[in-house]
C-alpha cells in the first residue's frame, strides 16, 4: 500500500514537472515572439493563435460567407430569370392591354432581380478570391493548412456559383 502511494506521488510530481517545463518553454517561445500576438485560445486546436493564423481564419470565413452568399445569389438569378421568362411570355400573350403591361414590367423587375444577384455573385466571387490570396502563404503550420483548403474550396463553389448565376441571367 505504501509503496502504491509512493509510486503515485512520484508520479504526481513528475507530471507537474513536466508541466512546468511546458510552461516555461511556452513564456520563452513567447519572450522570442513579442511581436507575434496570441490571439484567443481555440477550441479546436486547443492552442492560442498567431496573428498570421488569424489572418487564415478570417480569409476562411470571408471566402465561407463568400460562397454561400453566391450560391444565394445564384439561385436568385436563376429564379429571377424564370419569373422573367413567365411574365415575358404571358405579356407576349395578352398583346396591347393593361395587363401586359402589367406583366412586361414584372418581367424587367424579376430581369433586374436576377442583374443584382448576379452583381452579388461576382462580388461574392471576388471576396472568396481575396480571402484565398491572403491565406496562400508558403509554409504553414497542418492547422492552418486546414483553413487555407477549405478557404479554396469555398472560393472555388463561389466561382461556380456566379457562373451559374451569370449564366442564368
Amino acid at each position: 500500500y505504501l509503496n502504491l502511494r509512493n509510486a503515485i506521488l512520484n508520479n504526481n510530481s513528475q507530471i507537474e514537472n513536466e508541466e512546468n517545463d511546458i510552461k516555461y518553454e511556452l513564456n520563452e517561445q513567447n519572450d522570442e515572439n513579442v511581436n507575434t500576438p496570441i490571439v484567443g485560445n481555440s477550441m479546436e486546436f486547443g492552442e492560442g493563435f498567431s496573428a498570421d493564423d488569424q489572418k487564415d481564419i478570417e480569409a476562411y470565413k470571408k471566402a465561407k460567407q463568400a460562397s454561400q452568399d453566391a450560391e444565394q445569389a445564384a439561385k436568385d438569378a436563376e429564379n429571377a430569370s424564370k419569373e422573367a421568362e413567365e411574365a415575358a411570355k404571358e405579356a407576349v400573350n395578352l398583346k396591347e392591354s393593361d395587363k401586359s403591361y402589367t406583366k412586361a414590367k414584372e418581367a424587367c423587375t424579376a430581369a433586374s432581380k436576377a442583374k443584382k444577384a448576379v452583381e452579388t455573385a461576382l462580388k461574392a466571387k471576388d471576396d472568396a478570391e481575396t480571402a484565398l490570396k491572403t491565406s496562400e502563404t508558403p509554409e504553414k503550420p497542418s492547422r492552418i493548412n486546414l483553413f487555407s483548403r477549405k478557404t479554396k474550396e469555398y472560393a472555388e463553389k463561389a466561382k461556380n456559383a456566379y457562373e451559374k448565376a451569370k449564366n442564368a441571367y
